[in-house]
C-alpha cells in the first residue's frame, strides 16, 4: 500500500531517503539512479602534505608541542644585570618585611620581657640591615651606566 498524497506535490518519504528530484525532472517520472563516479573510478585523494596545508608537514598526532623557539643569540649583558638588579631589589624587600615579621612575633612569644626585647630588636636590625643591602646593590646596579655594545 502506498502513500496517500494530497494535491500536486512530492509524496511522503518516511525514511527521507530518494525525496531529491531534479531540476529538468517533473513528477511523476522517476529520477534517474546517478553514480558519484564512473564506473571503476575513484575519488582522487590528495597527498598527506597536502591535507595539511602543504610544505611536507605530516599528519598531526596527539598535542602539538606549542614550545617556544630558543633563542638563536645569547642575552645581552645589560638584560643579565638588569635582571640581577631587580632580583636584589625584590630580596631585599623580602628580607626587610622578614624583619619587621620577626620583631612582632618575637614581641608576641611568651618569655622573660627583656631577653624577648633584645631577641626581637637584633632580628629587626638584622632583617632590616640585609634588606636595606639588597635594595641599594640592586638599585645601584639598575642605575650603573651600561657600555655601549
Amino acid at each position: 500500500m502506498s502513500e496517500p498524497t494530497y494535491g500536486s506535490g512530492q509524496s511522503y518519504d518516511p525514511q527521507g531517503y530518494g525525496g531529491q528530484q531534479q531540476y529538468g525532472q517533473q513528477y511523476g517520472a522517476p529520477p534517474a539512479q546517478q553514480q558519484p563516479y564512473p564506473t571503476g573510478q575513484q575519488p582522487q585523494q590528495p597527498p598527506q602534505s597536502q591535507q595539511y596545508g602543504g610544505y611536507g608537514q605530516q599528519q598531526p598526532t596527539g598535542y602539538p608541542s606549542g614550545g617556544y623557539p630558543a633563542p638563536s643569540t645569547p642575552k645581552p649583558p645589560q638584560d643579565k644585570l638588569a635582571l640581577a638588579a631587580t632580583v636584589l631589589t625584590i630580596v631585599g624587600y623580602v628580607c626587610a618585611g622578614a624583619g619587621v615579621l620577626g620583631f612582632v612575633l618575637w614581641l608576641a612569644a611568651d618569655g622573660d620581657g627583656i631577653y624577648k626585647f633584645a631577641t626581637a630588636l637584633g632580628t629587626l636590625v638584622l632583617g632590616l640591615g640585609l634588606g636595606g643591602l639588597n635594595f641599594g646593590l640592586g638599585t645601584w646596579l639598575a642605575n650603573r651606566p651600561h657600555p655601549q655594545s
